[in-house]
């Protein structure tokens, strides 16, 4: 099954099996396609958030634990020297 979250008419659309699909207009003078990446990461979010909710209290448990676990993993911003207090 491949799900494609692209404007109508694509060769992708096409080819998915399920297209959900966003006509979003943009500025083409610029080449950052800005507005139509907001809009799929709004879908995204949207799926996610439903998948989430539909799966229950056991999944979303277990979802807290796994980001728990991460957080020791993550850079600290102080190391890189990435810091604002330059």
């Amino acid at each position: 099954m491949v799900i494609a979250l692209t404007s109508a008419g694509t060769p992708l659309a096409r080819e998915a099996t399920l297209a959900i699909t966003l006509d979003v207009p943009e500025d083409t003078d610029i080449y950052m396609p800005m507005v139509s990446r907001l809009a799929q990461l709004t879908v995204i979010d949207v799926l996610a958030t439903g998948f989430t909710l539909r799966r229950g209290a056991k999944f979303r448990d277990n979802l807290k634990r796994v980001k728990e676990a991460l957080k020791e993993s993550r850079f600290d911003k102080q190391l890189l020297n990435l810091s604002d207090d330059r």
